[in-house]
């Protein structure tokens, strides 16, 4: 059977890491948790650039494990998106003191030197009580680009709902076993578990309007998160040749990812050369754990075989399919709220920070989801 462990997913957290993130780096690295934590202060004065670009450059070899990797891999891509992205016209050049150690970081954590779904959420978080557990009551942010509520809220919702679908992760590991053993009780008991942890997640992203206001999001937050433009960005220091990275996107949460190839649920065209793509933002190990995932043997062609015999084994699969297919849809409905209605107001084009139509793309999903009810 798949060891969780071996591709740094926990058996309870799942994507989460199994240790809180980090809070600060070692003294040597200072200057990057200080300029970082003044990101929302420079944004707002319009001296972000100005400021960071004055930042002395520290080599970051002496970092040591993955913790501190990852710390450090937050901090140097939000202050270089922020760099980038965070005046009127988007920078075409990041300065070396940035450029050269978010270069060098990413190589060694395995990841695209731009911040992704991966650092801003799994890892930019912490416990305001560590004897409590991971919930919206219990969390806090650690780097943020305005520093408001609904900033935060909007992280701390995502990271909430990868912490209470972890535990589908080692539900679908040990359903693959099970099919293998031919034995459908257990995969009855696994199947439980995945809605009983998607129920949770639909509870979780529904509370997302509760203290993240449509107008503040689009308006406030999104220009920063917004793709980038081509011709894309010069790494100064590192390569003459403009770079193009797709922007931090829920493309690039795993979580979703394990769910599809869970359930059988297979994305066509561009949506599914899109999502294929956004594998390569995510970390080594989840990447790794995917195609083992893939590799493993179908929930769905196993139910197809026995769903004469054992008839709960397809309700529960189409109760799995149908909980997925509500929180598309309720993603959609937030994204056309968040996105598509603030656009229109502004008269503005509309696409997802990824540079994807937001509706065409979530509705195909939506569509491909749903279609794999078993008759």
């Amino acid at each position: 059977m798949i060891d969780l462990h071996t591709y740094e997913i926990d058996p309870v957290r799942g994507f989460l890491p199994s240790e809180d993130p980090l809070t600060e780096l070692p003294p040597a690295f200072a200057a990057w948790e200080e300029m970082s934590a003044q990101i929302p202060a420079l944004l707002t004065a319009g001296k972000v650039r100005q400021i960071l670009g004055k930042m002395e450059i520290i080599d970051p070899a002496p970092l040591e494990g993955k913790r501190q990797l990852y710390r450090a891999f937050l901090l140097l891509s939000v202050m270089a998106n922020a760099y980038i992205m965070g005046e009127a016209e988007q920078a075409s050049i990041l300065p070396r003191n940035l450029a050269m150690p978010l270069w060098d970081v990413a190589q060694k954590v395995g990841l695209p030197p731009v911040f992704t779904y991966f650092s801003m959420m799994l890892y930019n978080w912490f416990r305001i009580d560590k004897s409590e557990p991971i919930d919206l009551d219990n969390l806090a942010i650690s780097r943020s680009y305005q520093g408001s509520q609904d900033e935060h809220w909007f992280y701390l919702d995502m990271v909430v709902i990868e912490a209470k679908g972890g535990p589908a992760l080692k539900a679908m590991v040990e359903a693959q076993s099970a099919i293998a053993k031919d034995d459908p009780v257990a995969v009855e008991q696994n199947l439980r578990c995945i809605i009983a942890a998607q129920e949770k997640m639909l509870a979780t992203l529904k509370r997302l309007p509760e203290k993240c206001d449509p107008y503040i999001f689009y308006n406030r937050l999104r220009p920063i998160l917004d793709a980038w433009k081509d011709p894309g960005i010069i790494y100064e220091g590192v390569s003459d040749q403009p770079q193009m990275w797709i922007a931090a996107s829920a493309a690039q949460c795993a979580l979703f990812h394990a769910l599809d190839i869970a359930l059988g649920i297979a994305h066509q065209d561009r949506g599914g050369e899109f999502l294929r793509r956004m594998r390569d933002y995510m970390p080594p190990g989840h990447r790794q754990f995917l195609a083992v995932l893939e590799a493993g043997p179908s929930l769905r062609e196993y139910i197809l075989t026995k769903k004469q015999d054992y008839l709960v084994l397809k309700e529960l699969y189409n109760q799995s399919i149908e909980l997925l297919d509500t929180f598309r849809k309720k993603h959609l409905e937030i994204s056309v709220s968040y996105v598509v209605k603030q656009a229109r107001k502004k008269e503005t084009s509309v696409s997802g920070t990824s540079g994807t139509n937001v509706t065409r793309f979530l509705g195909q999903v939506r569509r491909e989801t749903s279609e794999l009810v078993i008759q």
